[in-house]
């Protein structure tokens, strides 16, 4: 008797990078599409950009710069709260959203070799010649960078790799 192990070509865990952006918008469609259509788990993800401003001349400075990076804490909470229920609303199943502070690249790709993600969903805007000369953006790194299949969204259409690297 001869085993036959079928291969699933699709995910089996969709992570998807929001930041609220028009872009992202998008993107949280795309994944609610692809997650329905191939019974994927959607993962959603939004990480604060934090950097700490070492070293802190006057304690007055310190405070205001706690105060700023709570607040942009509470922020980033209630933007994951409220696209996750956007993805529920347009019909979506969020399995779990995770948030995250750091470096967005870095934690997005970490995130998605933890859950071993199958695919990346995040959107992403064609940037001017002029912006590009000075660095890749946040989808262009994550795209380059991220070992699964990353998705990314945009206004001028789909842009995607086919095998992890």
């Amino acid at each position: 008797m001869h085993l036959v192990r079928r291969v699933n070509i699709f995910p089996t865990k969709i992570l998807l990078a929001t930041d609220g952006s028009t872009e992202a918008s998008l993107a949280e469609e795309a994944a609610v599409e692809l997650s329905n259509g191939t019974g994927s788990e959607l993962h959603v993800v939004h990480v604060l950009r934090t950097t700490p401003e070492l070293p802190y001349p006057r304690s007055l400075a310190k405070e205001r710069s706690e105060a700023l990076v709570e607040w942009r804490k509470l922020g980033g909470l209630k933007l994951l709260d409220d696209r996750v229920r956007r993805i529920e609303d347009l019909g979506g199943s969020v399995a779990a959203s995770h948030y995250k502070e750091g470096d967005p690249e870095k934690e997005v790709i970490r995130l998605g070799e933890e859950l071993d993600a199958g695919l990346i969903v995040l959107g992403g805007q064609r940037r001017p010649w002029f912006e590009r000369i000075f660095g890749a953006g946040f989808s262009e790194n994550v795209f380059r960078r991220a070992k699964h299949p990353v998705l990314v969204v945009g206004g001028r259409g789909l842009r995607g790799s086919t095998v992890p690297r």
